[in-house]
Order: C-alpha cells, then sequence, then structure tokens
C-alpha cells in the first residue's frame, strides 16, 4: 500500500474513532482531504467501514460512515490486504 494511501486512511480512522458516524464532507473537511479522496477510500476499504445512505430533506440524501470496529488500526488494514493478495494468487481462474 502506497504511503499516501496509508496516511489518507489513518486521518480517516482517526476522525470516526474520535467524533463518530459522519458524512463524507465531514471526514473530508476534520481530515482535510478531498471529498472524493474519501469515498474512494471509504469504497476501496469497504471491509473496515459501515455505509449508510440518508436521505437529510426530499431528495437530498448524504451517505453517513462509520467504522465497522473502532479499534482496527493501519496495521489490521495491511494485514488484511496482504491475506487478500495471497489469496488472489492461489485463486484458479
Amino acid at each position: 500500500m502506497q504511503q499516501r494511501t496509508k496516511v489518507n486512511l489513518l486521518k480517516i480512522f482517526n476522525v470516526l474513532k474520535q467524533y463518530g458516524p459522519m458524512h463524507i464532507r465531514g471526514i473530508a473537511k476534520y481530515s482535510k482531504m478531498h471529498p472524493i479522496t474519501v469515498s474512494t477510500l471509504v469504497s476501496r476499504f469497504e471491509s473496515f467501514f459501515l455505509t449508510e445512505k440518508l436521505e437529510v430533506v426530499p431528495g437530498f440524501s448524504a451517505k453517513v460512515v462509520r467504522l465497522k470496529n473502532p479499534e482496527v488500526s493501519l496495521k489490521d488494514v495491511e494485514k488484511y490486504l496482504e491475506v487478500k493478495k495471497q489469496l488472489k494468487g492461489i485463486a484458479t481462474p
């Protein structure tokens, strides 16, 4: 995993641990990242996040993100990616 991805994931984890469930734009604001970056990382690492789309007002919804496990660490993510990579390598076509 690239260093920038690690840093950005850590920022997301820290925001969610400190403030609790939050919408993408809120995470982006507190982590000082672009909302698209936050959304991409949350989607890419969906094994660690729960997302829920809430209709705030008719016609406008927000994607609320929470950690599946508040105790998750960056090392957990790295272990997950390593196992996933190994499983891909032994999968038969």
